[in-house]
Order: structure tokens, then C-alpha cells, then sequence
């Protein structure tokens, strides 16, 4: 007979795991499905902001053993590339980290407390029965109650049957790069301005090798591959970046974060489940980071479910959820009157108006508020 656990965590993310973390600190039986992954996580190195590491209910000493790298300015290039505006602070503004890392980390932090983990070759089917969610993948898991965190919102609801609509706003799509490099780490995030308004580069060098990435919001035909080396040429023509660097050994990725979705989905809440992390869209509407925000709601999404488990009425309990993250989210996931891609030449005209920008760029407050 399969074993039922409290909850099972769908997707082996670092909210899956922050996730599953917290709820074995509380006493529950936890399970973690690693099925494979979907294209809503930046797969190349990464950056998050500094309040990442300063959430409640993280494992202690988890930027260490992230191998997290702190940075306190940022660049803004004009699209020329010939006038650079910095904005430093004597505060850490965010770290650059592997993935990988993050998750290996948190990983060792759940295991620790005594979650289990099961490995799927294929996507699991989630069956929603009254008193049980099974998924049926590679292995069978049965739970009293489910958190999705990975995936695409409206994928995941129409796998739950749910009524779904076409999403809004434009989708957003990142094209990313890992290139070796000997450069020396400035402790800087790079912020350049695109020819398109509808467009963003970025880029860092850390742990030898650069790392350089294009934010999309175009609907427009074409490949941002294409876009990124493009960038990437500019940026060696002008010598902001070394000539020869060895492309042939770059690691390269496409990946679409659920930029602001949360707000657009009409629910989280499905019989004995919850969608949190990128499958519930909690990822940041400017940028696309989904780090502090899927694992905050992930967070949420434990906590909603331990006290669920304690209530007669499973359901009325898991639709706390709804208001729950709202409260600690919202301001993230809300998009800016104004695009950021729009507002950076103005900080080539006004340098104060980096500080403004910064605040969107790492909280994604608005410009009239920041």
C-alpha cells in the first residue's frame, strides 16, 4: 500500500524545498517529487536581491552554503554604450549565486530535518480524490495534501481541470549566457539599454566567468538568442566587455518567468492543493526573479497547509492562502505604471533617478512610490 504523507511538494525547486523544509521543522511527514524541471527557472547563474537571505523561516547560514556573492552597486549603460551611471550604496543591494547551489543547500537543509524525496523521470499526473491527492508518474506519492511550485500557472491549472483564460500581459522571455572569463569580479549588477522598449540586458561577472542576459517582453517574431549575441557584440565593440572570449565553451538557456501572474490567475486553490512558486506565477513582474517571491509564497503556501491539516475543513482553511500571500507579496508582483525599460534613459538625463530605479529593479516598487 502507498504510504500517505502530510504533503507532498511538487517540483524540487528552493521553494519546494524551503517549503518542505519548514513543514518537517513542524512535525510533518513531507515529501518531495523531483520530476523534471520546467523552462520558468533561470537555469545560468543568477542574481537575488539582499532581503532574499533575511526571510523568516530560511535554514541559517544558507548564503554561505549557496556560495552567495554580495554586490553593492549597480551600472546603468545608455544604449550608445558610451556614458555609464553608478549607483552604489554601502549596503549590500543583492547577491549573485548558482542556482544550483541554492537548491543543493536547501536540499541538504529539508533532508536534514527529515524530508524525503522522490525522484519521477516524467511529469506526475495529479489525481484530486476526496480524501488524497495521488500523483501518478514513474513512482505513485499519495499525500493528504499537494503544493505545486513549479511550472507554468496555466499549464498547472489546466492539468487540474481548472478554468483558465488567456493571460494579459505579455509574456515574459530571457536568453542567457555563461561565458569563462578571466575579468575581474567588480562586485557590480549591469544594467544596459536596449534599442527596443521592450527590451532590458543585463550583466555580471562572477567566479570566473560572465554571465549576460536579455529580458524580453516583445511579442514580436524573431529569437532572442539572436537578440542576446547581438548585445553581446555591441558590448565587445565598445570594450565594455574583452574581444576574445571564448564562446565556444558558453553555456546557454532560454527560460520564461511567470512575470506577475499571480495577479492575473482567478485561483491558487484546488481541492487539497495549492500552486505556489512559478506555478502559481509568483515572479517578480519587472524582472522575472522568481527567487524571493516564489519561495516567499511558498512559504506562505507551508504554512497556510500545516494549519490545515489541523481543521476539519481542509478547503476553507487552504483558501486563506488567497489573502495570505497578498499581504506580503502584492507590492512585487504588481507591474509599474511605467516599464523600467522605458524609464532607463532617464537616468542618463537625472542620475537620482537610478535610486528610483533601483528600487524597482530589486523590489519591484513602483516609480511613484520608490
Amino acid at each position: 500500500m502507498t504510504t500517505r504523507h502530510d504533503v507532498a511538494i511538487l517540483g524540487a525547486t528552493p521553494c519546494g524545498f524551503a517549503a518542505a523544509y519548514m513543514l518537517a521543522k513542524a512535525k510533518k511527514d513531507v515529501v518531495v517529487v523531483a520530476a523534471p524541471p520546467s523552462s520558468a527557472h533561470c537555469p545560468l547563474s543568477d542574481w537575488v536581491s539582499a532581503d532574499f537571505f533575511r526571510l523568516a523561516r530560511l535554514p541559517a547560514g544558507l548564503a554561505k552554503a549557496a556560495k552567495a556573492k554580495p554586490f553593492k552597486t549597480i551600472h546603468y549603460h545608455n544604449v550608445a554604450l558610451d556614458n555609464c551611471v553608478k549607483h552604489p550604496k554601502r549596503s549590500v543591494l543583492g547577491y549573485f549565486l548558482p542556482p544550483s547551489a541554492l537548491t543543493a543547500a536547501l536540499a541538504a537543509a529539508a533532508k536534514k530535518a527529515g524530508v524525503r524525496v522522490r525522484p519521477s523521470t516524467t511529469t506526475p499526473v495529479i489525481e484530486l480524490e476526496e480524501d488524497r491527492i495521488v500523483l501518478a508518474g514513474s513512482s505513485e506519492v499519495a499525500a493528504k495534501l499537494l503544493i505545486v511550485v513549479d511550472g507554468q500557472p496555466y499549464d498547472v491549472l489546466s492539468d487540474l481541470g481548472l478554468a483558465t483564460r488567456t493571460p494579459r500581459a505579455a509574456p515574459l522571455m530571457v536568453a542567457g549566457l555563461d561565458i569563462p572569463c578571466d575579468r575581474a569580479d567588480d562586485g557590480a549588477l549591469h544594467v544596459v539599454e536596449e534599442p527596443e522598449r521592450s527590451e532590458m540586458g543585463m550583466f555580471f561577472a562572477v567566479g570566473g566567468h560572465l554571465h549576460l542576459r536579455l529580458i524580453s517582453t516583445s511579442p514580436a517574431a524573431g529569437t532572442r538568442a539572436a537578440e542576446l549575441s547581438a548585445l553581446l557584440g555591441r558590448l565587445q565593440q565598445t570594450g565594455v566587455l574583452p574581444a576574445n572570449l571564448p564562446l565556444h565553451r558558453a553555456r546557454g538557456a532560454v527560460w520564461r518567468p511567470p512575470a506577475g501572474m499571480a495577479m492575473e490567475l482567478e485561483t491558487h486553490v484546488a481541492k487539497r492543493c495549492l500552486l505556489a512558486g512559478t506555478a502559481g506565477g509568483f515572479a517578480e513582474a519587472v524582472t522575472g526573479q522568481a527567487a524571493y517571491t516564489a519561495v516567499t509564497s511558498a512559504l506562505v503556501a507551508a504554512e497556510v497547509a500545516a494549519k490545515a491539516l489541523a481543521e476539519p475543513d481542509v478547503h476553507a482553511t487552504l483558501l486563506d492562502f488567497r489573502t495570505s500571500w497578498r499581504r506580503q507579496l502584492e507590492q512585487r508582483l504588481l507591474r509599474p505604471g511605467t516599464s523600467l525599460q522605458v524609464l532607463l534613459p532617464l537616468v542618463f538625463a537625472n542620475p537620482k533617478v537610478a535610486q528610483r530605479l533601483t528600487a524597482i529593479l530589486l523590489r519591484g516598487q513602483d516609480i511613484a512610490e520608490s
